[in-house]
């Protein structure tokens, strides 16, 4: 027994005794920063309460060159924010933080609208660090010119010179400036990490606890704290003349706008009162809340507290970094279906708030007959509750939240998911530059959206303390979605016997309409064949082009309902049979929506005679309102259609074709879609040759 407390004492000292090292990298930034001779910021904090916690003596050292060296040689040095790789694992054990790492692509550019953009541009990254392997490996197709950009800062300022048309980073830091930013969805989300020495065992499991263990309260104080202090050490007196100035703050016009902003035990709780406090504190000036009531409000208050970014950009443009993300949802009542898409509800009643975040996207797909207004989102439910409205939309989590603390949770349900998501973010008046300067610079360290650790959402419940509700309500939804999870498995297994039998059937269901077309068999596979590989050079994601690439050829399967003579006539079609052809989209919609292959099927199957200007069948849809997958598909399938020889005709020659596809772009066909094919026309010839 004395051998074992000797032994376990033995082990306890040799942490607490043992000065242990730990580099982080100075980004100037809240996390870590020197003031004088002083490390300060979020990361020192972290590891004083450590030491204070723990009994230990670990030692923070700026990042330099000696100690990588150092690091080299095998010498028991811990390191803060050191992407795991399989290489790194043989080393070291790695105990995740706080923060999720995304990779981004940054840029200036607004006619820019997806990664495509990109293509054969110059392109700036931090030569050495994983995201330079990655973007080079998930995102070769771009063919880009990259530029080493040495820091992000380095970065931001090339990009403003013109120097590179983007840059490559990860969203642990925000910016002070407003840039724009694509998603690099291709390149696996990280977590953030303290890498520990394998030789440091019992170090690692005693900071691994800690990590886990440290409370949301606890460290959202810390992040607060941190960020107070460093932006009072950076600003000193540079902001001086805003020091006790009385500012008018903006809010909707809910008087409870969960996660933003709501009341919680009789405390003013949410994201955008966690942001304002500090603001408050550490510009030394009073916030005054205001709430929306006409439309000048935006105007003649200094800050509105929830602008997205796409409404800011049309009157004002001084917008900080976004704190939030809206992810609109459709919502109907618990007893009518499902919505796939807005098209199929332009004969639906949806009570909107005006002036909301997601009307533009709305009216692109539905009329103002389909519209009825209302003042916020507690009437909007009310109008769906009573049958006095079909749909509604609302941010998900706020959505969430009403449903559950009004008790319409039984009544109500999500029927579908708007295919955009909105940044928000606080805009300030024109002529308050000062204000707008300094509000800009500390949105950089509202990071609420990058945390793996949950700090600022922690209850769904305000005016109230339902803790035991929402415990059972959590369960509840847990329970329900492992059913999900479960038959989603098993529908997911059926689904692809569906899929299998679906293009087994549609390939000999165009062989018997067309018994003496040698060429049906052969156009089905290059039909996917084609459109995986542009969908693939668009930059879409591999679920995106692996599907297209098996559900293409489903496109015409409508036509096993149209009169055979029409099909097969050789000459010039009649206006009555042209008007019997244009029946089979719609057709096709309804044999695959029985099916229940996929949704992308049924656009592709419905919306592929729709064209860019309008003019298509059978909706009318005009450009983005024809569905990506439509859009791709009705690109190469008039090319294969156009090489290929018919009983009617002879195939036209590869030069010929792009020659018609080129003249049809931004009529027929989606412009961008088109110059990417036209980019990459060898190799779709190369397919057709082969395949023939």
């Amino acid at each position: 027994m004395l051998k074992v407390i000797l032994f376990s004492l033995f082990l306890y000292t040799a942490i607490v005794g043992k000065e242990h090292v730990i580099l982080l990298e100075n980004e100037n930034s809240f996390f870590f920063y020197k003031e004088k001779n002083d490390y300060k910021g979020l990361y020192p904090k972290i590891f004083k309460d450590i030491n204070k916690k723990k009994k230990m003596n670990l030692k923070l050292k700026e990042l330099e060159t000696n100690l990588i060296l150092d690091m080299e040689k095998g010498k028991d040095i811990l390191i803060m924010d050191l992407i795991e790789t399989d290489e790194r694992r043989e080393k070291y054990y790695f105990i995740p933080t706080f923060f999720y790492l995304k990779a981004n692509m940054y840029f200036l550019n607004d006619k820019y609208i997806d990664i495509t953009n990109f293509y054969k541009k110059k392109v700036g990254i931090v030569k050495g660090t994983y995201l330079d392997k990655e973007f080079l490996e998930k995102y070769d197709f771009l063919e880009t010119q990259i530029i080493d950009i040495q820091t992000r800062e380095k970065g931001l300022e090339m990009l403003k010179n013109r120097e590179i048309d983007g840059f490559v980073t990860d969203n642990q830091y925000g910016f002070k400036d407003n840039l724009r930013k694509i998603e690099l969805n291709r390149i696996p989300i990280m977590v953030t990490t303290l890498a520990v020495p394998k030789t440091e065992k019992k170090l690692y499991t005693e900071l691994k606890k800690y990590f886990e263990e440290i409370s949301p309260k606890v460290l959202k104080a810390m992040i607060s704290k941190s960020r107070k202090e460093y932006y009072i050490d950076k600003f000193k007196d540079k902001y001086v003349d805003l020091k006790g100035k009385e500012i008018d703050v903006v809010f909707p016009t809910e008087k409870s706008n969960y996660p933003l902003y709501y009341i919680e035990d009789g405390v003013e709780k949410g994201l955008a009162i966690e942001y304002l406090k500090d603001v408050e504190e550490i510009l030394e000036i009073k916030i005054k809340k205001v709430f929306f009531s006409k439309k000048e409000d935006w105007k003649i208050n200094h800050i509105t507290i929830a602008s997205t970014i796409e409404s800011s950009i049309k009157d004002n443009k001084n917008y900080t970094n976004p704190y939030y993300t809206l992810t609109p949802v459709i919502f109907n009542r618990k007893e009518d279906g499902f919505i796939n898409n807005l098209v199929e509800a332009r004969k639906k009643r949806f009570a909107v708030v005006e002036n909301s975040y997601y009307m533009d996207y709305l009216k692109r797909f539905l009329k103002e007959e389909n519209f009825i207004y209302v003042k916020d989102i507690d009437e909007a439910i009310e109008k769906v509750r009573k049958k006095e409205a079909d749909y509604s939309v609302c941010d998900y989590k706020t959505l969430s939240n009403k449903l559950y603390n009004s008790g319409f949770d039984k009544e109500i349900k999500i029927a579908g998911i708007l295919d955009k998501k909105y940044d928000v973010s606080m805009v300030t008046k024109d002529d308050e530059e000062d204000l707008y300067e300094a509000l800009k610079d500390i949105s950089a360290s509202f990071l609420n959206e990058n945390m793996s650790k949950n700090i600022y959402l922690e209850k769904n419940s305000y005016e109230t303390d339902k803790s035991k509700e929402i415990l059972l309500f959590s369960l509840g939804l847990l329970l329900l979605s492992l059913i999900l999870l479960y038959r989603g498995r098993k529908n997911l297994i059926e689904k692809r016997k569906y899929e299998d039998l679906m293009l087994s059937l549609v390939s000999s269901l165009e062989a018997v309409n067309q018994f003496n077309d040698l060429e049906t068999g052969n156009h089905i596979k290059r039909l996917n064949m084609y459109s995986e590989l542009l969908a693939n050079k668009l930059g879409s994601s591999k679920k995106f082009y692996e599907e297209i690439g098996r559900v293409a050829s489903l496109h015409d399967v409508g036509k096993i309902g149209i009169d055979r003579s029409i099909l097969k006539k050789p000459g010039k079609l009649t206006d009555d049979e042209f008007e019997a052809i244009k029946a089979h989209p719609e057709i096709g919609y309804e044999i695959i929506k029985k099916s229940g292959v996929s949704i992308m099927a049924e656009h592709i199957a419905r919306y592929h005679h729709e064209k860019w200007d309008g003019s298509g069948y059978p909706c009318g849809l005009k450009g983005y309102e024809i569905p990506l997958e439509a859009r791709i598909v009705s690109v190469v399938d008039v090319y294969d259609a156009l090489r290929q020889k018919r009983i009617y005709k002879e195939g036209f020659t590869h030069e010929k074709a792009i020659n018609i596809i080129r003249e049809e772009s931004g009529r027929s066909f989606d412009p961008y879609i088109v110059k990417v094919f036209l980019e990459n026309e060898f190799k779709f010839e190369r397919l057709f040759n082969s395949n023939i």
